[in-house]
């Protein structure tokens, strides 16, 4: 019997495509049934809507390009679970999501971010292999397959992962088009991967500059408009058949664009990404091979590379200028940054096999510990998940809290008359007959204990999503008229100073409190920026046995 053989390049890959799946795997249900990760019920939520027939997302802050591929995922679902009897019509559907959603968010997570996180880096090896050296291949997959913030955001369910995976794909259809500048087929592949990108995610648009850098590069120059009309116009096309209402719900979707616009204001230094995104999603040595092959690549004569290095130098300085501080506004650079890392660590090697050797484990393990740890935190209960147990252990049904109104609350259950009035107001307001549904499903089973909540706000006349009213003022004077008696809060977000928080401190005992670090005195932040999902610098997972934010209970004196 002839024995299977693999070449070692097959057994290398096969390794490193099994690292990508275990590390994106590990953790991925983190917080469910309640979710804790401010983004991802944008996207489920909108699917779930388009189950009623109408396709207008009615947001257009992201495209809605994800939620119609998560609508076919949870079509295949529905069919699946009625073939196998684990409900039996639309209202059991509906019901289970309403009582325990984790199963929709498993759905979307190991699709949309354990399953396209790892072939992103399948994919990303066979772009490098193509137009490259298998070694440098292998090598860029490994890092994109071990580095912490690729691994991060494919445990959630947004836009980020599949955009990479499309930047990563058009990235291959435009270096096609460089070895065939005069291809019809090639320019109109290029302009459709442009419009898919930009569908995916606003920010995909910026997959228009390598396209053009090798068209700079390869087309005569006579022929650059003959080539870029019909590519923009197979772009737009791709874009608008992606999301029709962009056109059907056209003021809408500007008024959206500008909203979103004016809240990308930049306002922050230019290296504010460099020091704190790049840094914490590579490493700082891999961030300085990344940048050294960014140079390089820069002032080769190498067209490819130069497109890489373009494409980060550029969305880089317009991310700074018109973009959010917040670290996961890097990731479409970090493929395109570890492949020149893995083109100047091979030049290094051809020069000095000791050096690359000594370098390597500088540049790659504080990404796998890292990320090792932080997969740890997420298999962890939550700090929300342990504040929850307790509040309905030792706290009576029925009794009246206020939280802190931030994402970073335990998920406690509304009193029946409180989703009364919720009921009301949902129809007072001319909301979605899903939210009206989700009402009536929490009457007709409610949830025990349940108790009468308030949300903090400095704002108690701002527009807040349904379940995130009524609002109270951080007063205590107000909250004791209104009858409240615990009041839930982030300590370390309020100044020391603060006049409430101080009254509070006089005014109220601290009945419990509830650390994620394994001091389980240390109550304070050490992240500056404000977490959508888990924690991003080592020095905040390094302490942490556990995600979330350190939350107090103090009961109000009669």
């Amino acid at each position: 019997m002839k024995l299977l053989r693999f070449s070692r390049e097959t057994v290398l890959l096969s390794g490193i495509l099994a690292l990508a799946f275990i590390l994106r795997l590990w953790g991925v249900e983190f917080g469910l049934p309640h979710l804790y990760h401010a983004d991802e019920p944008i996207v489920v939520n909108h699917a779930l809507a388009f189950g009623t027939g109408d396709l207008n997302p009615y947001f257009f802050k992201v495209p809605p390009l994800v939620s119609y591929l998560l609508f076919i995922c949870y079509g295949i679902y529905y069919v699946a679970g009625l073939g196998a009897g684990l409900f039996h019509s639309v209202r059991d559907f509906e019901q289970l999501f309403y009582f325990d959603p984790s199963s929709f968010y498993l759905i979307a997570r190991l699709v949309f971010g354990v399953f396209l996180g790892s072939f992103s880096v399948y994919v990303l090896f066979r772009l490098v292999k193509c137009f490259g050296e298998v070694r440098t291949a292998l090598w860029a997959s490994f890092f994109l397959a071990a580095n912490f913030l690729h691994v991060r955001d494919s445990h959630y369910i947004y836009a980020d992962i599949p955009l990479l995976l499309v930047l990563l794909l058009g990235f291959f259809v435009i270096f096609r088009l460089s070895e065939n500048p005069s291809s019809w087929k090639w320019h109109l592949l290029a302009g459709g991967m442009i419009g898919l990108a930009t569908a995916a995610k606003y920010n995909g648009v910026f997959l228009a500059i390598p396209y053009l850098w090798i068209c700079f590069r390869c087309v005569p120059w006579k022929r650059w408009l003959v080539f870029w009309l019909p590519a923009a116009v197979t772009a737009g096309a791709v874009f608008i058949m992606l999301n029709p209402y962009s056109v059907l719900d056209h003021p809408f979707f500007i008024k959206e664009l500008t909203e979103q616009s004016s809240s990308n204001s930049g306002g922050f230094p230019w290296f504010h990404h460099l020091t704190y995104s790049l840094a914490g999603a590579l490493g700082g040595p891999m961030l300085v091979v990344a940048l050294l092959g960014a140079f390089r690549a820069l002032f080769s004569r190498n067209a490819r590379s130069q497109a890489f290095a373009l494409f980060v130098v550029s969305y880089y300085a317009v991310l700074c200028r018109f973009g959010q501080p917040y670290d996961r506004y890097v990731l479409p650079l970090i493929p395109f940054m570890l492949i020149l890392a893995a083109e100047v660590l091979g030049w290094l090697k051809a020069r000095s096999s000791l050096l690359f050797w000594i370098l390597i484990p500088f540049a790659v393990l504080p990404s796998i510990i890292k990320t090792v740890h932080w997969d740890r935190l997420m298999s962890m209960p939550d700090v929300r998940t342990v504040a929850k147990k307790w509040v309905e252990i030792n706290i009576p049904a029925g009794s009246h809290l206020a939280l802190d109104g931030t994402f970073y609350m335990p998920r406690l259950s509304f009193s029946p008359q409180q989703l009364e009035v919720k009921k009301l107001l949902a129809g007072e307001r001319l909301q979605s007959k899903a939210k009206m549904r989700r009402v009536d499903a929490l009457l007709s089973n409610p949830y025990q204990p349940f108790y009468e909540l308030n949300f903090l706000t400095n704002d108690p006349e701002q527009s807040v999503f349904l379940f995130a009213e009524p609002l109270v003022p951080f007063d205590l004077e107000v909250l004791k008229q209104r009858g409240i008696q615990y009041v839930l809060l982030i300590d370390a977000l309020r100044p020391a100073k603060d006049p409430f928080f101080q009254a509070l401190q006089a005014n109220a005992d601290r009945v419990a409190t509830f650390s994620p670090y394994r001091d389980t005195r240390d109550l304070t932040i050490h992240d500056p920026q404000t977490m959508t999902g888990g924690p991003f610098l080592w020095e905040d997972i390094l302490p942490r046995e556990r995600g979330g934010y350190p939350i107090s209970i103090y009961r109000i004196r009669s």
